[in-house]
């Protein structure tokens, strides 16, 4: 039952998308973990719909399968909701990032910079918000 747990989650946030339509609709290869091609805004969002229904359950005493299915595609469908009015780029939309493994190897073999590039700031920068010029904030 853990995996259609985890994916009722992914379903609130993502508009009804499971991993695998999220995985198709991302173009991730579907041996990898949808996890290790998030950005910081994307990843942070996941995490965030996670660590809050582990509360919810945790504090309304929800044991039964069926409940915390529930309610995690509750929480999720809420951190969506969040997104959405403070104007933010809907999970589904942000394109996958680079693989997590991909940017160690980057950063390992990389000259140290004193500034961030867009490339290595990730979602530092703000990589998913564009002004109405298309250009970075």
């Amino acid at each position: 039952m853990f995996g259609i747990f985890h994916d009722a989650g992914y379903k609130g946030l993502y508009g009804g998308l499971g991993n695998e339509q999220i995985k198709v609709r991302k173009d991730v290869p579907a041996k990898e973990q949808l996890m290790d091609r998030m950005n910081a805004s994307e990843l942070a969002a996941n995490q965030f719909r996670m660590t809050q229904t582990r509360d919810k359950l945790a504090r309304e005493g929800i044991r039964d399968q069926q409940q915390a299915i529930r309610a995690h595609e509750q929480v999720g469908k809420e951190v969506r909701a969040a997104i959405e009015r403070i104007g933010g780029e809907l999970p589904e939309n942000i394109p996958a990032a680079e693989h997590i493994k991909e940017a160690e190897r980057r950063i390992k073999t990389a000259t140290p910079k004193l500034e961030l590039d867009d490339q290595n700031a990730g979602g530092l920068l703000g990589d998913t918000v564009k002004n109405k010029k298309g250009t970075q904030p």
